[in-house]
């Protein structure tokens, strides 16, 4: 998918509701309150890495005052999962409005993987929890006795946005996975919906 004219084409599964209330004209925000819904039982670890990607996110593309955290789009269509109750839309979006990043990047955060800008890279950093004897990587974060590999783990984070540039001057990462944080979702940007 490429850029066109400084837009962008993308999907986003929203509860129909959302749906109607942008299409209504309302500007579509999320509350952190719906991420701690979604995720119950372990909001604690999902809310530290939200609130890690509205840090780094917020110094790519401003972050107005009333978004708490990003609505997420997907380059490819298939990624927008359809759950009922939900419309996909697609949206065209201006270039700038968007942080780019790939799911699979963003997963690892979710799980408190290190996220390499390689895969030697990643398998280096593997090679020096063995010689540590973490077994589970996400004990480097959780726990207290690794500071060193978690200040590494956490700086790693960063390269979930690596392609951002890339996308945004033309290039487009040949990744079927590519993903893009909106702060809102407004009714010029909604093109079409499938439902």
């Amino acid at each position: 998918m490429d850029c066109k004219d400084g837009y962008i084409e993308l999907y986003t599964a929203q509860l129909n509701a959302i749906a109607d209330s942008i299409k209504d004209g309302h500007i579509h925000y999320v509350k952190m309150k719906y991420i701690e819904e979604k995720y119950k039982e372990v909001k604690g670890v999902f809310l530290n890495a939200y609130g890690w990607y509205v840090r780094q996110a917020s110094v790519i593309v401003e972050k107005p005052e009333q978004a708490e955290s990003a609505v997420w789009t997907f380059v490819n269509e298939r990624y927008a999962e359809m759950h009922p109750g939900y419309t996909v839309m697609k949206l065209k979006v201006p270039v700038r409005e968007a942080v780019f990043f790939r799911m699979s990047d963003w997963n690892k955060i979710l799980n408190l993987r290190y996220v390499g800008r390689t895969k030697d890279e990643e398998d280096q950093y593997s090679e020096k929890l063995e010689k540590y004897g973490v077994k589970y990587e996400g004990d480097v974060y959780e726990t207290p006795f690794y500071p060193q590999l978690k200040a590494e783990l956490v700086a790693s984070w960063a390269n979930l946005f690596r392609f951002d540039h890339e996308v945004k001057n033309g290039g487009f990462p040949e990744f079927e996975d590519m993903q893009a944080g909106l702060w809102c979702i407004k009714k010029e940007w909604a093109a079409g919906e499938n439902g």
